[in-house]
């Protein structure tokens, strides 16, 4: 019955295009921000974290931008579930930075595409398979028929959605050692014993150790990712080299690398980050609770 009432929900939402969806998240954004407390405040925290001397009336803007391409990222899920590949790639302006992409993959040794929560991140994942030749490593869900279905979607340009188990891991290595492209989320928190502590915006974040100790391993080259979200229902992919530090033999410099990359993206538009999520919810040992 969920299930059902997914598939008809994306259905309604694959008729609401970009620049409809524009005009319409705003108000819809309003609403949520007084309705989810928890949203709310979280995405306060963090901005007035990551942002101290921003001014209190421009934060309490910024942040309500944050919530309204929460809601845009939502509404765009119709489009990821329903229309063809064609229709939504005719939707991006041209990538910049793609050389920054193309220099890694002559390397010849893969390229780990590493991408944010951030603008629509939904769309970028389907568009860099474009150049994907390999697989695409995700956190799996509570549900496991809702989740077969997702990602059958998400897939729908060719590349191999895996889990980030061990299995994944050695479906990831396998295409890296061929010299294919392979994506992951950079900017989710693991599980206990899979990171390291790193500044993320001078913020400590418990912040993951796969994506560079892979890339030091194999010799893999890595880039980041955003798909930022124009004006008149556009999108542009940017692309930004990582830093050379990223492949260091020190994991907290090879950490802080990642977090800089992640920055990099995040500052396109900080406002389309999603600063709802929690973060800085692990502490190191003897800091209080971020968001108690």
């Amino acid at each position: 019955m969920k299930l059902l009432l997914i598939s008809v929900v994306m259905r309604v939402l694959s008729w609401i295009t970009p620049n409809v969806g524009e005009f319409i998240a705003p108000p819809l954004a309003g609403a949520l921000w007084y309705l989810s407390p928890r949203k709310r405040r979280v995405t306060r925290l963090n901005m007035k974290a990551v942002y101290p001397d921003m001014d209190a009336g421009q934060l309490e803007i910024c942040a309500r931008s944050s919530m309204t391409h929460y809601v845009r990222g939502v509404l765009e899920a119709g489009m990821l579930w329903h229309w063809p590949l064609e229709k939504i790639f005719s939707r991006f302006d041209e990538t910049q930075g793609m050389e920054h992409y193309h220099a890694a993959q002559r390397a010849g040794l893969g390229v780990i595409v590493a991408g944010v929560h951030g603008g629509a991140w939904e769309l970028s994942g389907l568009y860099m398979q474009q150049v994907l030749q390999g697989s695409i490593l995700y956190k799996p869900g509570r549900h496991p028929d809702i989740e077969a279905v997702l990602l059958k979607k998400r897939s729908r340009g060719g590349a191999q959605y895996v889990p980030t188990n061990r299995s994944g891991l050695r479906t990831m290595v396998k295409y890296l050692k061929a010299g294919h492209t392979v994506g992951l989320a950079a900017d989710q928190e693991p599980s206990m014993g899979e990171g390291q502590f790193a500044p993320f915006f001078q913020i400590e974040a418990f912040t993951g150790v796969i994506l560079p100790r892979v890339a030091k391993r194999l010799g893999s080259r890595v880039v980041f990712v955003i798909c930022e979200r124009r004006k008149k229902g556009r999108y542009c992919m940017h692309i930004f080299e990582a830093e050379e530090s990223i492949y260091s033999e020190n994991i907290r410099a090879a950490v802080t690398a990642v977090n800089l990359g992640i920055e990099q993206c995040v500052e396109v538009d900080p406002e389309q980050y999603l600063w709802a999520y929690k973060r800085f919810r692990k502490r190191p040992n003897g800091e209080p609770a971020f968001y108690k």
